[in-house]
């Protein structure tokens, strides 16, 4: 059975990333965590009382009222809430490790409307040791029949691409490859590296677009109607650059696909 943290502060958009997390994942063979972390700054300061009582309370109430919700909504059969104490992305590193974990997803927005959770997500992408997938405001519930997979042409684990793999079968979608430039030679096509790192997954090797690697990617998945777009997080000029709020905004990806990041060494 899988194991999908979902991070929620309780806030409509986290809503809508648990609404889409069930989307892409169902409701038979998986449970649903649903956490929430409460940090009080307090902590912090020896002379202030950490985590007053009254703030825990209101932050269980909280969790418990947004799992109840997300039942209502998705029909989600197996799930769970806890409260996590301390900051986010540590607090979903830890948990992802006790629980085993197969994937984290968050939304790109906080309560507060701005930025990707602030630099939460971020951080949470860099850290987390599973694959962690971002879900803008405005992604659509739709069928996910497109996935574009940014390729470096360098070694890639199989295993660390099984949630892509995991995606593409249970949606019936197509994977399609798109070269990113790492300025090393190529190990072999990109047609037989594919067919053996995505046994059964049908999938199309994309022509570079432009000498812009963020703005090829993006102009590939909206001319080909991607759904989500994959990367490895190796990538760190790219992930830094598909993060940042500015370039996010400019190319509307935070309003449009979610990002699944695969966790990825380096090669």
């Amino acid at each position: 059975m899988s194991r999908i943290i979902i991070a929620t502060d309780f806030s409509p958009d986290a809503l809508h990333a648990a609404r889409y997390a069930a989307h892409l994942f169902g409701n038979t063979d998986v449970t649903y965590i649903l956490v929430h972390a409460h940090f009080d700054p307090g902590s912090l300061v020896p002379t202030i009382p950490a985590y007053s009582p009254e703030l825990l309370e209101a932050a269980r109430d909280g969790l418990a009222a947004s799992a109840k919700e997300f039942v209502e909504v998705t029909g989600a059969i197996s799930v769970e809430h806890q409260l996590l104490l301390g900051p986010l992305p540590q607090a979903l590193l830890d948990l992802t490790e006790e629980r085993g974990a197969d994937a984290v997803v968050v939304g790109t927005k906080g309560r507060s409307g701005n930025g990707l959770f602030g630099s939460n997500t971020s951080d949470i992408i860099r850290t987390s040791a599973v694959p962690v997938i971002t879900v803008p405001a405005r992604a659509e519930l739709a069928q996910v029949r497109r996935i574009i997979l940014a390729d470096d042409r360098e070694v890639m684990d199989p295993d660390k691409l099984s949630m892509l793999r995991l995606m593409a079968l249970r949606h019936k979608a197509e994977v399609l490859v798109a070269h990113i430039d790492s300025g090393k030679p190529a190990l072999g096509t990109t047609r037989e590296r594919m067919a053996v790192l995505l046994p059964d997954v049908p999938f199309t090797v994309l022509e570079p677009q432009g000498t812009d690697v963020v703005e090829g990617l993006i102009q590939a998945a909206r001319d080909n109607k991607a759904n989500m777009i994959a990367v490895l997080h190796r990538h760190k000029g790219l992930l830094s650059r598909l993060l940042h709020t500015s370039v996010a905004k400019e190319l509307a990806l935070d309003t449009e696909l979610p990002l699944l990041v695969l966790e990825q060494e380096e090669g």
